[in-house]
């Protein structure tokens, strides 16, 4: 007897393992999914993905966010979903498919936890799907097929559509009534633009079991934001794009925003809302600063986006200002900083201190200090209560004894007003 499984969004940690992990992912945490050990309850008899199977998967997610990007799914609760206006398309990525391979070979169902599944680049997102052979016994009875169905497990998750309400597109949460809808969303989250994919066929307790997962970058399904913006195709592709259309070849997918260049970060126009904006990527950004201290910045260029990177060793401080001020409008303003920090071996705690100072020639403001409890890239956001010309800096420091820490800062912006 066969059955399918598919599943989003639990966090499991695999079980513990003595091999050396790559630091890039050792800083994210001691147990990272590509680092696990043979799980030794399961015989593995099957592995990998072929290159004919990721050409398959890239069609099949394409096809689907294509047929969203056009108005041309009506199965959705309340009414057709709406064209999309920002729908990426879809780019294999090596890392995250090395990864989720990984995973499969863990033979454990379930989830790994967003650390344990995250690269340099991005937070990563994942869908899961299992297939199971009920064991038989005695004459006749054969051993299935170990062959992947990526169309039958792709489909099972875009099928979610059926259970989907077009009301949720606005702001995305949670729905686990009347079905679970996070595999689509996912899948559609118009932001996520590249995917990586490993599969496992194994045995264990007696059952054959064909495991897929997909992982996805950036990581889609962000609490309170919209799955796509909805509009006419491609009238908010990010500007390093162009839109797909039929006729274009193989790779071309109506109402799709295609990367020109697939190793660079799409680029989004500036917001009409923000009053400062530095991203170390766009060419009217903010970015220029004055800094001392100890050790050396480095920007690192990333598919997800390029990133401010220092490491320092115990004892070690360094501090920068942007010399471009913030000259807010109103009576606030809202200040945005996305960020990660934290030891270079996650097995050790995080010890750094990373604060935001202000300067402005009329007031004084005691520094902030900025503390999230993740490896991952994350937004902290801080209401500041003056309408007054301001400069902002930060300071990074590591106390002594601690072993070494890093600090990576993606995007600085400061919107009027207060903070949504």
């Amino acid at each position: 007897m066969r059955s399918l499984f598919i599943l989003a969004f639990f966090c499991l940690v695999g079980w513990s393992y003595s091999q050396k992990c790559p630091a890039r992912y050792l800083r994210f945490t001691p147990v990272h999914s590509f680092c696990l050990p043979p799980n030794p309850t399961c015989e593995i008899k099957r592995t990998g993905v072929s290159e004919v199977d990721k050409k398959l998967i890239l069609k099949l997610h394409n096809q689907f966010r294509s047929k969203v990007a056009m108005g041309n799914e009506h199965g959705s609760l309340g009414g057709s979903l709406p064209q999309a206006a920002d729908m990426l398309q879809m780019e294999w990525d090596d890392e995250l498919a090395a990864v989720a391979q990984k995973w499969t070979e863990n033979c454990k169902w379930g989830h790994d936890c967003k650390e344990c599944r995250a690269v340099e680049n991005f937070a990563v997102g994942q869908n899961l799907v299992i297939q199971d052979w009920s064991p038989c016994y005695g004459y006749g009875c054969k051993e299935p097929s170990n062959d992947p169905q990526w169309t039958q497990a792709l489909t099972a998750l875009y099928n979610e559509v059926n259970d989907y309400n077009v009301n949720w597109l606005g702001s995305y949460e949670k729905h686990d009534e009347p079905k679970k809808t996070g595999h689509l969303t996912q899948l559609i989250w118009s932001r996520s633009w590249r995917v990586g994919c490993g599969y496992s066929y194994y045995k264990q307790a007696g059952g054959y079991h064909l495991y897929y997962a997909c992982n996805y970058g950036p990581g889609g399904n962000i609490i309170g934001e919209p799955v796509y913006k909805p509009g006419r195709p491609c009238s908010a592709c990010p500007t390093n794009t162009q839109c797909s259309t039929v006729g274009r070849g193989a790779n071309s997918f109506a109402g799709l925003c295609k990367m020109t260049d697939p190793n660079t970060t799409p680029a989004y126009p500036r917001s009409s809302r923000s009053i400062f904006l530095c991203d170390f990527t766009s060419t009217d950004s903010d970015c220029e600063a004055e800094g001392f201290g100890q050790g050396r910045w480095s920007v690192v260029r990333s598919v997800g986006g390029n990133y401010k990177s220092i490491v320092l060793n115990g004892g070690q401080s360094t501090s920068f200002t942007l010399t471009t001020p913030i000259t807010p409008n109103a009576d606030a303003f809202c200040l945005a900083i996305t960020f990660r920090k934290g030891p270079l071996d996650a097995t050790y705690r995080d010890e750094s201190i990373f604060k935001a100072d202000f300067k402005m020639d009329y007031a004084s403001v005691n520094p902030i200090q900025l503390q999230l409890d993740t490896t991952n890239f994350m937004q902290y956001k801080l209401n500041l209560r003056w309408r007054i010309k301001t400069k902002v800096g930060f300071t990074f420091s590591v106390p002594r004894g601690a072993g070494k820490h890093v600090l990576d800062i993606r995007r600085i912006e400061a919107f009027d007003g207060m903070c949504n």
